[in-house]
């Protein structure tokens, strides 16, 4: 014979299969948009430097070029 305390946790290791399900496709897409927002932040930040250096070399005297060294 079941306890009642047995009978409720297998109720709500039942219950919360469907929503732990669902937490975790959530987790997943939130991780893949995070991802895919940094490739795109890389893109565009290399894109930039590509367009920067092509316009520095049109115009030969713009200002001091700063680089950082590490």
């Amino acid at each position: 014979m079941e306890t009642d305390g047995h009978r409720m946790s297998r109720k709500n290791t039942e219950i919360e299969s469907p929503t732990a399900a669902l937490k975790n496709e959530s987790a997943r897409q939130r991780w893949e948009l995070f991802h895919r927002a940094i490739a795109h932040a890389k893109q565009s930040n290399y894109d930039a430097l590509v367009e920067a250096d092509g316009n520095s070399s049109e115009c030969e005297s713009s200002g001091p070029l700063l680089t950082i060294v590490r």
